[in-house]
C-alpha cells in the first residue's frame, strides 16, 4: 500500500509548512492526525478513495478528503503548491532534510545563514552547528550524512555515465530465477540527456529474493533502504540506484507510470477520466473497478484508443493527439 504512505507524508508536509507559517495549532494537528491515521489503514487507501469513503477515515472531513482525492486522482495538489509558494523558499529546501523540522530550519537560517543543503552540509562539516540548541554532535553527523546525501541526488547526470551503470545491475539482475522482467524507468528510459537517481523497474512473484540480491549485487557499495518492493543502493561510483519490484500483473501499469513524464502520465490520466476509469501504476481500472488493463504497457495505450507512444516522446507536447490519430513518428535505432 504505497500510496497509503505517499499521502500520508504529503499530509506530514502540510503540517510542516503550516507550522513555518505559524497557522493554528489545531490545523495543524488536523494534518498530522489524518496522517497517522492513513497509515494505520489496513486497506489501500486508493480502493478506499474509488469507493467514496474517505470521509470515514478517523480525521478526514469532506474538504481534506476532497484534496486526498485530487491527489490521489492527478498526482498534484493545488492546496500544498500554492502553501509551498508562502513559505521561505529557504525552509522548504531544509525540511527536505532528516532530522530538519521546522524549528531547526528557523535557527539554521537565523544564527548561520543557511540557505541552501549545501550550506548545511558545509556547517555540518565544520562543525558549527554542534554547539546550537537543539543539536549536538551526534545530531550534526546526522544531519552531514543525510545532507551530503540530498546533495549526491541533486546532482544531474549524463545519459552517457547513467546509462551503462542501469545496464550493468539489469544485466546481473536479470540472471535471477525470481525476476520476470527488467526495464530501466524514468528519465533514463526517456532518454533525457540528464538524469537524477537510476530508476529500474522488476516484475517478479518473489519480491523478497530480487531485493535481497540486489543489494547483494558487487555494483553495490552502500545498502541505502531495504524492503522487499523498493530497496536502494549506492554504487561504487557514489550513483543512487532505486528499484521498484512489482507483481507481473501490474508491470505494464507500472512501467508505464514510473516511466513517466509527470506531464504525460496527467495527460493520460486525464482521458482515463472522461470515460469515467481510473488509471494508476496499477492498472486502467473502469468505473466499477474492474481490471481493464495492467500486464502491458501496449495494453493500456490500446485500451484508451491511443497507439503505444515510445519513451522518448512522453512529455505532452503532441504526442497523445499524435497517438490517437496513429501518426507517432518512426524513431530511428542505433
Amino acid at each position: 500500500m504505497r500510496r497509503n504512505e505517499e499521502v500520508a507524508q504529503l499530509l506530514e508536509t502540510i503540517a510542516e509548512l503550516l507550522m513555518l507559517k505559524d497557522e493554528n495549532p489545531y490545523r495543524i494537528r488536523a494534518y498530522t492526525t489524518a496522517a497517522q491515521n492513513i497509515r494505520a489503514l489496513s486497506e489501500d487507501i486508493e480502493e478506499i478513495a474509488r469507493q467514496g469513503r474517505l470521509d470515514d477515515i478517523p480525521g478526514i472531513g469532506e474538504a481534506l478528503a476532497a484534496k486526498i482525492q485530487e491527489y490521489l486522482e492527478t498526482g498534484r495538489l493545488r492546496y500544498y503548491e500554492e502553501l509551498k509558494q508562502e513559505v521561505p523558499e529557504v525552509a522548504v529546501d531544509l525540511l527536505e532534510v532528516p532530522g530538519i523540522g521546522p524549528a531547526r530550519a528557523h535557527r539554521l537560517y537565523e544564527t548561520l545563514g543557511i540557505t541552501t543543503i549545501s550550506e548545511l552540509l558545509r556547517a555540518a562539516q565544520e562543525h558549527r552547528l554542534r554547539d546550537l540548541p537543539g543539536f549536538g554532535p551526534k545530531v550534526e553527523e546526522r544531519i552531514a550524512r543525510e545532507a551530503a546525501r540530498l546533495a549526491q541526488r541533486t546532482r544531474r547526470l549524463l545519459l552517457g555515465v547513467a546509462l551503462p551503470i542501469a545496464e550493468e545491475v539489469a544485466a546481473l539482475l536479470r540472471r535471477h530465477p525470481a525476476v520476470e522482467a527488467i526495464e530501466p524507468a524514468g528519465s533514463l528510459r526517456r532518454m533525457k540527456e540528464t538524469i537524477g537517481d537510476i530508476d529500474i523497474l522488476v516484475s517478479s512473484r518473489q519480491p523478497p529474493e530480487v531485493s535481497h540480491a540486489f543489494a547483494q549485487l558487487p555494483i553495490a557499495r552502500e545498502v541505502l533502504a531495504t524492503g522487499p518492493t523498493r530497496p536502494s543502493i549506492l554504487t561504487r561510483e557514489g550513483l543512487q540506484v532505486d528499484l521498484r519490484i512489482v507483481e507481473p500483473d501490474c508491470y505494464g501499469a507500472a512501467l508505464q507510470y514510473f516511466t513517466g513524464s509527470k506531464e504525460h502520465n496527467i495527460a493520460l490520466r486525464g482521458l482515463a477520466a472522461e470515460r469515467g476509469w481510473k488509471l494508476s501504476e496499477y492498472g486502467l481500472f473502469d468505473k466499477g473497478g474492474q481490471r481493464l488493463a495492467s500486464r502491458t504497457e501496449e495494453e493500456i495505450y490500446q485500451a484508451l484508443a491511443l497507439q503505444w507512444v515510445p519513451p522518448e516522446l512522453r512529455e505532452n507536447r503532441g504526442e497523445i493527439e499524435a497517438a490517437r490519430e496513429h501518426r507517432l513518428p518512426q524513431l530511428v535505432e542505433l
